[in-house]
């Protein structure tokens, strides 16, 4: 028996003989703001009790961190963690210990990630369980995904975070989750409450450099500044670029025909400057793929609220597009490319009725190219420890 099971059955052994804490786990847990050799683990308890991480590499190596759960929240930041390594973990308050969670650090030159967004109920209609819950269990069924970008709009209101990470576990708990603040999300306070982020921040995974962004109305007050703070974000080194943030700068969508022309005229010449290869978005309930100044824009806003028809009329750069369906995006980076499939989960008919995609199922697919950079960055990468040093320097 190893170390890690030891400690669980002494772990099971003192639940049955201590009395019951009045603490129970409500969210999570959820992991956020993973590097190359750090990350953190959330979760919401139900009373004020102690909480605690137990986490692995695997063997007999087993470490402990405990948490001290003010407000309900526990916030767990897991230090000196080895690149390109994946941890078993699992969290416990009060008498309520989860199963077995897993993670994996930064580092990888090849890796798979998961984009989604707009994954609000529409009560009395249909709740988060209906139609949210057929795309993260399918999501939840995808082999090695190291990261899941939500591009926001993750409930209707505060009073659906429950059911979010009730029907979102079996995604969160196995993946880091990259999230993006929606307008339907709360506050900038709110957000950073739950996710441990502020609304703009940056990472880096490999040879891609994943910049988040707000675009919610409040931003306006001192976009001035975040569209400075983007310039200098953009200026990684790394061949890879992906940004992520809710409102669309292109769109059929009929209630606001072209697009987010604002946030367009605001960021787009400066993305394109930068040799970004690709914007994930959400706002608009359907899928669409534009392309503008060599940047691929996509719109995914269709993980399970209620769907949006789309106009005949398409902006200029428009490429593919999909209405009525849930789904999801799958992107393969390496340092050469970024290949990026979207994935149908269900067709939602006018009578509200839902027909389900075979596992499998591709409805649009494109490869992105290697920047000016690709191939310096590939005789770099293949040093030992290279890529290790890029993300310590970028933290």
């Amino acid at each position: 028996m190893s170390r890690y099971q030891s400690l669980l059955l002494v772990a099971v052994l003192l639940a049955l003989l201590v009395p019951a804490a009045s603490a129970a786990i409500a969210w999570g847990p959820y992991v956020t703001n993973t590097t190359t050799g750090s990350a953190t683990v959330t979760w919401k308890a139900t009373g004020e009790g102690a909480g605690w991480v137990e986490y692995s590499p695997g063997g007999d190596e087993v470490y402990r961190v405990a948490s001290s759960g003010e407000g309900g929240m526990h916030r767990v930041l897991l230090t000196n963690l080895t690149p390109a390594t994946t941890y078993r973990y699992r969290v416990g308050t009060g008498n309520e210990t989860t199963g077995d969670c897993r993670f994996r650090t930064f580092g990888d030159r090849v890796f798979t990630c998961i984009i989604y967004g707009d994954t609000r109920g529409q009560k009395p209609s249909f709740t988060q369980a209906g139609r949210h819950g057929l795309v993260a269990e399918r999501i939840a069924g995808e082999e090695e995904i190291l990261f899941v970008i939500h591009t926001g709009d993750f409930v209707c209101d505060e009073s659906e975070w429950d059911e979010f990470f009730a029907v979102a576990g079996p995604v969160l708990r196995n993946t880091t989750l990259v999230p993006v603040a929606g307008n339907h999300d709360g506050s900038a306070e709110a957000f950073s409450a739950i996710f441990g982020l502020p609304p703009c921040y940056s990472f880096d995974a490999g040879s891609l450099h994943v910049t988040v962004l707000d675009s919610n109305d409040r931003a306006w007050a001192d976009m001035e500044r975040q569209t400075a703070w983007l310039e200098e974000d953009l200026a990684s080194p790394l061949p890879r670029k992906i940004v992520a943030f809710h409102h669309p700068p292109f769109s059929s969508d009929r209630k606001h025909p072209g697009g987010d022309l604002a946030i367009r005229a605001e960021w787009s010449d400066i993305l394109s400057q930068n040799g970004v290869d690709a914007v994930f978005s959400a706002h608009t309930h359907a899928y669409e793929r534009y392309r503008a100044g060599g940047t691929e824009y996509f719109v995914v806003g269709c993980g399970g609220a209620p769907l949006y028809p789309l106009s005949g009329e398409k902006p200029e750069g428009y490429q593919a597009g999909r209405e009525g369906t849930l789904g999801y995006v799958r992107a393969t980076v390496s340092p050469e490319s970024i290949g990026i499939e979207m994935v149908p989960v269900a067709e939602v008919r006018e009578d509200d009725g839902v027909t389900m995609h075979p596992g499998g199922a591709v409805i649009d697919t494109v490869r992105l190219p290697a920047g000016t950079a690709g191939g310096w960055w590939s005789a770099l990468a293949s040093i030992p420890g290279v890529p290790e040093l890029f993300g310590l320097w970028r933290r």
